[in-house]
């Protein structure tokens, strides 16, 4: 143990977790290693490109670019279930976040994002992943977990970020984020995870290959989807409990007051 004078308390970790959480409620993120392997990362990069072709030939490329939606893939899950059992379901990863969010949250958004050479993206920009939000909490509302589909580097543009910014009401200055940000640095199979309050964007890729990674965000249940999911998804996994309650149908809003209160009862068994 570190010396100390005139400290009467200190945080006590027994295990890597307990200090990957201290560094989420300090910092604002922490980097879980070794969430997917090898394998699965190959497939997952040949998955995510595969449904991007399809979403840009469903819209349009140039469409895309018009809305600042190019190179990124919206609920990728939708189209290979893959997206879901190995990233948005990984046991690993969800019982990280269920101590932080406890027992009940939801998925709120998957997108995948594809970081090309030399290209700017539009998640080059700072933001948090509840956007337009200025205010702080105690406790997390959401967090952002971030699949590195490959090595996160300085040189091709890692994710970076603005340590304990989820703590600071509104963005701060440029100067101060120039003088404080740092690159998020990861090797593939791992996963960033953040409060979804801390200020971060998208590197630019100065290297001669193409970075992926794929964020999935859980909120709790009081906060609405990105993407109302359950019709989306046109009422697919409705028959396993754990998925159902995960991708928002057990918290869906009701359509008026006599099914809320069905619903209700149906819950209590009455």
């Amino acid at each position: 143990m570190e010396n100390s004078y005139g400290v009467t308390l200190q945080q006590t970790n027994i295990s890597a977790t307990d200090l990957h959480l201290e560094e989420l409620r300090i910092k604002g993120f922490t980097v879980l290693p070794n969430v997917l392997d090898e394998s699965l990362l190959q497939i997952a990069r040949e998955k995510l490109d595969a449904v991007y072709l399809k979403q840009a030939a469903i819209i349009g490329e140039d469409r895309l670019a018009a809305i600042n939606e190019k190179d990124l893939v919206r609920m990728p899950f939708k189209y290979d279930d893959f997206f879901l059992y190995n990233l948005a379901a990984n046991p690993k990863l969800l019982d990280f976040i269920k101590l932080v969010l406890g027992d009940y949250f939801i998925l709120h958004l998957q997108n995948g994002i594809i970081n090309r050479p030399n290209e700017v993206h539009h998640q080059s920009s700072w933001h948090r992943d509840l956007p337009y939000q200025n205010f702080v909490i105690s406790k997390p509302l959401a967090l952002g977990s971030l699949f590195c589909i490959d090595d996160f580097t300085e040189e091709n543009g890692c994710t970076q970020v603005v340590p304990f910014t989820h703590k600071c009401e509104t963005i701060p200055s440029i100067e101060y984020i120039q003088a404080n940000k740092v690159p998020a640095v990861a090797k593939a199979g791992s996963v960033i995870v953040f409060d979804a309050m801390l200020f971060h964007k998208a590197g630019y890729n100065a290297s001669n290959n193409t970075r992926r990674g794929i964020n999935n965000v859980f909120v709790t249940p009081i906060l609405k989807q990105q993407i109302d999911m359950p019709k989306a998804l046109d009422d697919k996994y409705t028959d396993d409990p754990f998925l159902s309650k995960l991708l928002g149908y057990d918290s869906a809003v009701a359509e008026n007051d006599i099914v809320w209160r069905e619903n209700r009862l149906k819950k209590m068994n009455k």
